[in-house]
């Protein structure tokens, strides 16, 4: 089985305060680590906060969009978190989505190549000692790969990767993929860790968790990634769907199949959750990061259900 982390993200009814209350939780249930996303808050900073509170567990982003910070910036804070946690961080790196970028006036141009180039700047200011504080313990480096070519990538380059929204046949594919990657630079591809993202959508009535994770597909599946993936990985009748639907959001929902739902999702009852999780990670991965949306009952106790549930 592999390894189980908690990810979470600060939300209205998610403050910092119920962050440190969840990790400690995780940590307290035997969780590998926690990871934070990086959307409407500094996925570093709130790193570093966490690390403050707990002991043991790993501290990690997933993911921190390398467009929002000068890459030489990036190494000095990943370098703060990593010292001041005891060596406990994993700096999780995406480029995020071309569609949210754009809203803040930023020009993508090539993806591959800025991950490449900010990678490159990292290890060199990490592993050279040049960061203010200097690293004494590797950082590890993890890239989302959702495109073939950026999961190839991670093998090359990487320490590990994170897939989204992969069901277990793609998982399968990728894996392979990074095995490709890693021949490239002729490197052991067992040495880089896959990691999974894994939504939650935990209740004992499948019906109800399955709206909102409905919901949630026909929102990512509308973006140009992950519809891709999604449609490369046996969806296409569900992302033409979505995207014929346009600005229409009941029918994007619609569009949204059963099976896409259960491929790429946890979905359902507690032993549910615990059986796909296996499934999913069945083909190779070495750690899942399980974000919770609650379903007919607030987030708190949504996230401390999963804790309960899959404490290793």
């Amino acid at each position: 089985m592999a390894n189980i982390a908690l990810a979470c993200t600060i939300l209205p009814d998610s403050p910092p305060s119920r962050l440190i209350e969840w990790s400690r939780a995780a940590e307290d249930a035997g969780f590998s680590g926690v990871f934070m996303t990086e959307a409407n808050n500094d996925s570093l900073a709130c790193s570093l906060a966490l690390g403050f509170h707990t002991k043991r567990i790993k501290l990690g982003t997933a993911i921190t969009n390398i467009y929002l910070r000068h890459p030489n910036l990036l190494a000095n804070e990943a370098a703060a978190v990593q010292e001041f946690t005891g060596g406990r961080f994993i700096l999780g790196l995406g480029a995020g989505h071309r569609e949210m970028n754009s809203t803040l006036g930023i020009e993508m141009g090539e993806p591959l190549k800025k991950m490449r180039e900010t990678v490159a700047t990292l290890r060199n200011a990490l592993e050279g000692g040049k960061t203010g504080p200097v690293v004494k313990q590797k950082l590890p480096l993890y890239l989302a790969g959702v495109s073939r070519p950026m999961v190839k990538l991670a093998g090359e380059i990487g320490d590990g990767v994170i897939f989204n929204f992969f069901p277990p046949a793609r998982v399968k594919q990728a894996i392979g993929e990074l095995a490709e990657g890693a021949k490239i630079a002729g490197r052991d591809p067992k040495q880089i860790e896959a990691t999974l993202f894994a939504t939650a959508f935990i209740s004992d009535d499948l019906e109800a968790a399955r709206r909102p994770a409905r919901k949630l597909l026909s929102r990512y599946g509308a973006l140009k990634f992950y519809g891709n993936m999604m449609a490369r990985a046996g969806f296409e009748g569900d992302i033409a769907g979505i995207r014929a639907a346009g600005r229409d959001g009941d029918a994007a929902i619609k569009a949204v199949s059963n099976e896409l739902i259960d491929a790429t999702l946890l979905v359902g009852s507690e032993a549910r959750i615990r059986e796909r999780l296996q499934e999913l990670c069945a083909p190779g991965i070495g750690t899942a990061m399980v974000f919770t949306n609650p379903v007919n009952e607030d987030r708190n106790a949504a996230v401390l259900r999963t804790i309960r549930a899959l404490k290793q």
